[in-house]
């Protein structure tokens, strides 16, 4: 495991790994109407957020609102802007992340409750996210396949209170 992947799992752990997710907060400029997609919040128990943004290879990520402290520097393109929530309630029990093999970039998350029945897939393309909720391990896989065909990934997952562990697809697995 390199440095940039051990650095990145660390964050995921930091910001997801065993949190209880309540809402996913997506931001629209007012202006418009128009939903940022290449932004995204969650709130957590006791008011807490995590905030991603993809604007190239890979994700930032923040600890702060929009209205705290404007870490992804928003208000420099956007006069005001308005937060919806979505409900997803669930505690984080299985994470994966996916890798590019040849280039230290972070394709997607997966997070999911203990039994898998609620989920959220993350697809991080170079300036926009997309977001599907619910869909089991196998369906976030083809998920990142659409969005990324002829890929070769590292998959690292975590469940519960264990340790990060590569799965291993074969050596050539493609999305």
């Amino acid at each position: 495991m390199n440095n940039y992947i051990l650095s990145f799992m660390k964050k995921i752990d930091y910001f997801f790994v065993g949190k209880e997710l309540l809402n996913i907060i997506y931001l629209h400029d007012e202006e418009d109407n128009e939903r940022l997609d290449h932004v995204l919040f969650f709130e957590k128990k006791n008011s807490e957020v995590v905030g991603l943004y993809i604007r190239g290879m890979n994700p930032l990520l923040s600890s702060r609102s929009v209205y705290e402290l404007d870490d992804f520097n928003l208000f420099a393109s956007y006069e005001k802007l308005v937060e919806v929530k979505e409900d997803i309630r669930f505690e984080i029990k299985c994470t994966r992340v996916y890798f590019n093999t040849q280039y230290n970039e972070l394709f997607g998350l997966y997070l999911a409750n203990a039994d898998k029945s609620c989920s959220i897939v993350i697809a991080f393309l170079q300036d926009e996210m997309y977001v599907e909720q619910n869909c089991s391990e196998y369906e976030a896989r083809q998920k990142l396949s659409e969005r990324f065909p002829d890929t070769s990934l590292i998959i690292y997952e975590k469940n519960h209170e264990q340790e990060w562990k590569q799965i291993d697809l074969g050596d050539s697995y493609h999305v």
